[in-house]
C-alpha cells in the first residue's frame, strides 16, 4: 500500500498526469472543431476516466504538499498557491455534479418560472397502471456505441433500455408493419423548415417553427385527422390548394373536405403536400446514403427488455429535434426523446419590458434590456432591471441578459445555478493570487535572490519582441482634395463638444477618439482627427466613397466586396436592396454573447463603426450647443437646441450659424482667407459660455487637454523605454560575459535619456489628472500607465545598487504602455457591446498577453543556452559554464513569472466571463489551451523533480519547445480552431514555411547540442 501511494505522489507521476491531460484536452479541441463541442464533451471533458484524472492530480498535488512539507512556514507562500488548485478543482467538481446553466424566454407582459437547461438530455417517460415514471440520462452518458444501459423502475419491475446500434446520419422512413399505427408522409417547406416529414396517429411534431398533430388531444398549427379512410386538415389559418404542376390557380380548401394526395396545401407561409398515407405503420431510422451524409440528424437504436420480452425502439437526436417516439406493450406505453430539461422555480419572473438602445440614425442596437418583475408567492412584487453585466440575484439564481426575439417583444435571459460551486472556484482564484503576490515577498522564494535584477532585465527582452505583432504600420496615400487649413482646425479643435457619456472635452479629443474608433489609426489620408471630422460633417459627400472604415475580417471583406481592410461608407449600401451586412448583423446580435464566433463578433464592431461613420454625416455627434435659458444640462445638435430654444433671436442663431459657418469654409478653402469662419467659430465660442449652465473647463485646461491629445506622450514613450532598455540591458549582459565593467560616460547616456523619458512620464501623469479631475487609476489604460510610472520610479530607486533593475524596469515599462496602448486603440467613446464593458476584460487581456512575453524571453535564454552548450569546448568550458548556470537560474525563474502571470490571465479571464454570461469556465479553445499552456509550463518548472530530467540541457530544451503551446493559444487557434476566439471558424489555413523552417531549425539545434552535451560531460570524466 505504501508503494502505491508513494508511486501516486511521485514526482513522475505528476509529470504522466500533467502529460495525459494536456494532450487530452488539445486533442478535444480538435475533436470539437471538426465533430461539435457535443462529441468532445461525450470523449473527453465530460467522461469518466477525466475526472478521474482530475481525482489523481488531486491526489498527487496533496502528496507533494506533504513529501515536500510545503505547510512549513518558510515555505507558506508555495502552500497557499498550491492549496488553490485543490480549491479549485472542488469548485469545479460542485459545479460539475451540483450546478447547472439553462435558459429563459419571456415575452412582454408574461411570467414565467421554467428554465431550460443547456445539457440536452434522454428523457423516458413510463406510463402504467395510471402513474407516470420518469427518467433522464445526459446526452454525453449515453454512448453512441452499443453497451448503453438504462433502466427505469415502477411498481411491477424493471424496464431496461439497451442501445444496440447509433446511426449518427440518418432519415425518416415509415415501413409497413402490420402491429404499427396510421401515418401519414408530407413534404413541408416553409421559412424554417424544407424536407420530408412522418406523423404518427395519436402524436403531436414541431418541424422548425410549425407544429403538426395527427389525432392528437392538443391542437397545433396544422392538424391532421382520420375518418374512416379519409384524412382531413384543418389550421388556425385559412388553407388554399392547388395541384402539383398545375397552371389552374389556387382554391379554398374546405376542412369538411378530405385530402388529396400529391396536392398542394398552403397554410400561412407553409407549403404542404401529402405523399403518402399507411394505415398500419412505424417510423423507423435508415442510414444515410453517401449523397445525403451530414442533411440529416442522429439515430438511437434501443431495445427494451420488460417482462422477458424485448421491443425495438428508435429515439431521435439532434439540436432541434422535438420527436418523442412511442411504444406501448401490455399495459406499459413509454415515451421517449432527445431534448432540454426543464426546471421549475419557486418563483416567477415577469417581463414589464424590453428595451433596445440603438446609434443615432441607426436600427442596429448597442445595448438591451429587461425591465422584470419577481413575482413570489405571499410577497410584493420586486422591480429589477436586467442588462449586460447587472445580473439579478434570486435564491441562487443569476439571471444574465443573453438575447431577445426578432420582434424585441420578448427576452432571452441566461441562467445559472451554482453559488456553491462559483463561491468555491472564487476562494481558489483569490488563493491563487494571494499565493503570487505573498511569494514575491517570501525571502525564501525563488524570486528572492541576488539573481532577480538579471531576471527581471532578462525575461523582458522578450517583450520587445512582440511589438511588431502587435502593431503595423499603415501608409494610406494622401487625398488630392482641398482641405481645412490646419491652423483653424486647431482652433476648432478647442471647441467643446458634448460626448455620449455627458463629459464636456474639447472636439480634439472627441475626434481623436472617434477615427482610432473608426479607422484603428490615429489620422487617415494626411489628416489630423479634427480636419477629418469637420470634413466629414460639412462634405460628407465627398467621404462616401473614401476608404475609411476598417475591416479586418477576410470573410467580412469578401462579404463586403473589398480587397483591403479598408471600407469605404459606400461598400456597405446596395442600391435598391440597403444595408449589405442587415441578415450578419441581426444574427450576430440574437446570438448570446457566449455563441457569438470571431465573425459574429466583427460583424458587431464594423457595424458600430459604419454607424459611428453614418452619425459623423448627418451630425449626429455634432453637440456642441447648450439650451438658451434652459435648466437642461445636456447639450445638443443645432437643429435639437433650436426647437427647445424659447427665444426668437436664440432659435435664429441655432438655425443659421452652422451652414453659414460650413459656407464661409468652403470660400476659406478657396481663397485662404479665414477671418470671416474665425468669427463664427467665435460666435459658438461665445454662445457655449453664455447658455451653459454648468461650469466649463477652463481655456487653460483645454489647451492642455489639446497638447495631450498632440503629443501622445505615452505611446511615444513605450518604444522609448523598450529602445533604451533593451540596449542598455544587451551592453549589461555583454560586460558581464567578458567580464569587462561599463565606460562611465555609455552608463550615464543610458540613465540619462531614461531618466527624460521618466520626466515625460510624470508630466503626462501629472497633465491626465488635472483634466480628468482624479487619480489616473479609474480605468484599465490609467491604471496601466500609472503602474508604469511607478515602476519607472522604482527603478531609479534601486538603480544604486544596481543597473540591471533600472534596464529592466525600463523594459518593464515599455511593455507595460504597450499593452495600454493596445487597449486604448479601442476607446469607450460610443455605446460598446455591453459584454465587452468589462474592467475585468481589460485586466484579463493585458496580464495574459503580459505572460506570452515572460515565457518568449524563457524559450529564448533555452536557446541560448543551447548555442553555448554547442560553443563550449576546454578553453573557455568554465566562462562557458558559468554563464549557463546563470542564465538557467535566470530562465528557471522567468517561467515561474510566466506561469504567474499566465494563472491570473487565465482565471481572470474566468471571472469576466462569469460576471457577464454567468460561465466561469465553459470549455472554449481558447480557454481550453491557456490552460494546456498553464499545465506545460508547470511540468517545465517542475521537471526538475523528476529523475532523468534534472540536467539543464533537459530544462532549457523544454522551455524552447513548451512555447509552442503559447503560439497555438495565441495564433492556433484563432486560426486553426471554431470558437469564441477564433478568426476561422474551423476552415483550414494554410501553415506558413517559416513554421516548418523553424522547427526543423530547432531540432537540428537541439539534437546537435544533445550531442556535444553527452560529448563534454565524457570529457569531464576521462
Amino acid at each position: 500500500m505504501k508503494k502505491l501511494w508513494n508511486m501516486l505522489i511521485s514526482p513522475i507521476t505528476m509529470g504522466v498526469l500533467l502529460f495525459i491531460g494536456a494532450f487530452a484536452m488539445g486533442m478535444a479541441t480538435f475533436i470539437e472543431n471538426d465533430f461539435g463541442s457535443g462529441r468532445a464533451r461525450e470523449l473527453v471533458y465530460g467522461a469518466k476516466w477525466f475526472e478521474l484524472l482530475m481525482v489523481l492530480f488531486m491526489v498527487n498535488l496533496v502528496g507533494s504538499i506533504f513529501h515536500r512539507k510545503l505547510y512549513l512556514r518558510k515555505k507558506l507562500t508555495i502552500f497557499v498557491f498550491h492549496i488553490a488548485f485543490i480549491v479549485m478543482i472542488l469548485g469545479a467538481a460542485v459545479t460539475r455534479y451540483f450546478g447547472y446553466e439553462g435558459m429563459m424566454h419571456i415575452r412582454e407582459g408574461e411570467s414565467s418560472d421554467l428554465i431550460q437547461t443547456q445539457n440536452e438530455s434522454l428523457n423516458v417517460e413510463v406510463a402504467q397502471h395510471g402513474k407516470v415514471y420518469k427518467q433522464n440520462w445526459g446526452a454525453d452518458k449515453v454512448n453512441r456505441k452499443s453497451g448503453f444501459k438504462g433502466k427505469v423502475k415502477t411498481e411491477n419491475g424493471s424496464i431496461t433500455f439497451k442501445m444496440v446500434e447509433y446511426l449518427p446520419d440518418a432519415y425518416e422512413k415509415a415501413v409497413v408493419n402490420p402491429n404499427g399505427n396510421p401515418v401519414i408522409g408530407f413534404v413541408m417547406a416553409d421559412e424554417s423548415f424544407r424536407g420530408m416529414g412522418y406523423i404518427e396517429q395519436g402524436t403531436i411534431r414541431t418541424f422548425g417553427n410549425r407544429s403538426v398533430a395527427f389525432d392528437a388531444s392538443k391542437k397545433a398549427d396544422v392538424n391532421f385527422s382520420l375518418k374512416g379512410d379519409s384524412i382531413f386538415i384543418e389550421a388556425g389559418l385559412p388553407i388554399y390548394e392547388s395541384q402539383m404542376g398545375s397552371q389552374e390557380g389556387k382554391a379554398t380548401h374546405q376542412p369538411t373536405s378530405a385530402i388529396t394526395l400529391k396536392k398542394l396545401y398552403q397554410v400561412g407561409a407553409t407549403n404542404l403536400v401529402i405523399q403518402e398515407f399507411l394505415p398500419t405503420a412505424e417510423i423507423t431510422a435508415m442510414a444515410a446514403s453517401n449523397n445525403t451524409k451530414g442533411m440529416n440528424k442522429p439515430a438511437y437504436k434501443f431495445e427494451v427488455l420488460a417482462n422477458n420480452h424485448s421491443y425495438d425502439f428508435v429515439v431521435w437526436g439532434g439540436s432541434n429535434n422535438s420527436m418523442v417516439s412511442s411504444l406501448e406493450f401490455d399495459d406499459i406505453k413509454v415515451e421517449a426523446g432527445f431534448g432540454f430539461k426543464h426546471i421549475e422555480l419557486p418563483f416567477q419572473l415577469q417581463l414589464d419590458n424590453f428595451e433596445i438602445e440603438r446609434y443615432p440614425g441607426s436600427h442596429s442596437p448597442s445595448s438591451f434590456s429587461s425591465y422584470v418583475q419577481v413575482l413570489q408567492p405571499g410577497k410584493n412584487p420586486e422591480p429589477f432591471h436586467i442588462y449586460m453585466n447587472n445580473i439579478l440575484k434570486m435564491h441562487g439564481y443569476r439571471f444574465y441578459q443573453s438575447s431577445y426575439d426578432n420582434d424585441e417583444k420578448g427576452t432571452i435571459l441566461s441562467v445559472n445555478y451554482d453559488n456553491a460551486g462559483t463561491t468555491t472556484t472564487y476562494v481558489g482564484y483569490f488563493l491563487l493570487f494571494l499565493g503570487i503576490v505573498l511569494s514575491m515577498f517570501n525571502k525564501n522564494s525563488f524570486l528572492k535572490n541576488t539573481y532577480i535584477p538579471k531576471l527581471v532585465a532578462l525575461l523582458l527582452v522578450s517583450s520587445s519582441l512582440w511589438v511588431p505583432l502587435q502593431i503595423k504600420a499603415g501608409n494610406e496615400p494622401e487625398l488630392k482634395i482641398n482641405t481645412i487649413d490646419a491652423k483653424h482646425a486647431e482652433r476648432f479643435g478647442q471647441l467643446l463638444i458634448q460626448d455620449n457619456k455627458g463629459r464636456t472635452e474639447p472636439i480634439y479629443t472627441f475626434s481623436s477618439d472617434l477615427v482610432r474608433k473608426i479607422s484603428r489609426k490615429e489620422q487617415m489620408h494626411g489628416l489630423t482627427p479634427v480636419q477629418l471630422f469637420l470634413e466629414m460633417n460639412m462634405n460628407y459627400s465627398d467621404w462616401v466613397d473614401v476608404p475609411i472604415i476598417k475591416v479586418s475580417n477576410k470573410k467580412l471583406q469578401d462579404v463586403l466586396g473589398i480587397t483591403t481592410s479598408y471600407a469605404s461608407y459606400n461598400d456597405f449600401i446596395v442600391s435598391g436592396t440597403g444595408y449589405k451586412l442587415q441578415p450578419y448583423v441581426e444574427a450576430a446580435f440574437n446570438k448570446p454573447p457566449a455563441r457569438q464566433d470571431k465573425f459574429d463578433k466583427e460583424v458587431i464592431k464594423v457595424d458600430e463603426r459604419l454607424n459611428i461613420t453614418y452619425a459623423i454625416f448627418t451630425g449626429a455627434y455634432f453637440k456642441v450647443f447648450p439650451v438658451p435659458n434652459s435648466n437642461e444640462q445636456h447639450w445638443f445638435t443645432s437643429d435639437e437646441a433650436q426647437r427647445m430654444a424659447k427665444n426668437p433671436t436664440d432659435s435664429s442663431f441655432l438655425a443659421n450659424i452652422l451652414p453659414i459657418y460650413f459656407q464661409e469654409l468652403h470660400l476659406a478653402k478657396e481663397t485662404g482667407n479665414y477671418a470671416k469662419a474665425d468669427e463664427y467659430l467665435e460666435a459658438i465660442f461665445t454662445f457655449q459660455t453664455k447658455f451653459s449652465n454648468y461650469e466649463l473647463p477652463s481655456s487653460g485646461k483645454v489647451k492642455l487637454e489639446v497638447m495631450y491629445n498632440k503629443w501622445n506622450i505615452f505611446k511615444k514613450l513605450f518604444p522609448f523605454y523598450a529602445t533604451c532598455g533593451v540596449l542598455f540591458l544587451l551592453v549589461l549582459i555583454a560586460g558581464i560575459i567578458r567580464g569587462r565593467d561599463l565606460p562611465g560616460w555609455l552608463t550615464r547616456t543610458f540613465v540619462g535619456f531614461i531618466f527624460i523619458g521618466f520626466l515625460f512620464h510624470i508630466l503626462g501623469i501629472i497633465a491626465r489628472w488635472y483634466i480628468s479631475g482624479h487619480a489616473p487609476m479609474s480605468n484599465g489604460y490609467e491604471s496601466l500607465v500609472f503602474i508604469s510610472g511607478v515602476t519607472m520610479l522604482a527603478g531609479f530607486i534601486f538603480s544604486r545598487q544596481s543597473l540591471m533593475a533600472l534596464s529592466a524596469t525600463s523594459v518593464l515599462a515599455g511593455f507595460t504602455l504597450m499593452v495600454a496602448n493596445l487597449s486604448f486603440m479601442d476607446p469607450e467613446i460610443t455605446n460598446l457591446v455591453p459584454v465587452l464593458k468589462s474592467y475585468w476584460l481589460t485586466v484579463h487581456v493585458s496580464v495574459i498577453t503580459g505572460s506570452y512575453g515572460f515565457l518568449g524571453l524563457g524559450a529564448l535564454l533555452g536557446i541560448v543556452n543551447l548555442i553555448l552548450t554547442i560553443s563550449k569546448n576546454s578553453q573557455n568550458r568554465d566562462r562557458i559554464e558559468t554563464s549557463i548556470e546563470t542564465l538557467t537560474k535566470i530562465n528557471h525563474r522567468t517561467l515561474i513569472l510566466g506561469l504567474y502571470f499566465i494563472s491570473i490571465g487565465t482565471f481572470l479571464g474566468a471571472v469576466w466571463a462569469n460576471e457577464s454570461w454567468g460561465r466561469y469556465w465553459g470549455w472554449d479553445p481558447k480557454e481550453t489551451w491557456s490552460l494546456i499552456t498553464m499545465i506545460i509550463y508547470t511540468f517545465v518548472t517542475h521537471a526538475r523533480l523528476i529523475p532523468g530530467m534534472r540536467g539543464r540541457f533537459a530544462f532549457n530544451t523544454l522551455s524552447i519547445y513548451a512555447f509552442f503551446s503559447v503560439l497555438m493559444t495565441y495564433f492556433g487557434v484563432n486560426y486553426y480552431l471554431s470558437g469564441l476566439h477564433s478568426y476561422a471558424s474551423g476552415d483550414p489555413v494554410p501553415i506558413p514555411t517559416s513554421v516548418y523552417v523553424s522547427v526543423i531549425t530547432l531540432v537540428i539545434l537541439s539534437v546537435w547540442a544533445w550531442f556535444r552535451n553527452v560529448q563534454n560531460e565524457k570529457s569531464l570524466n576521462k
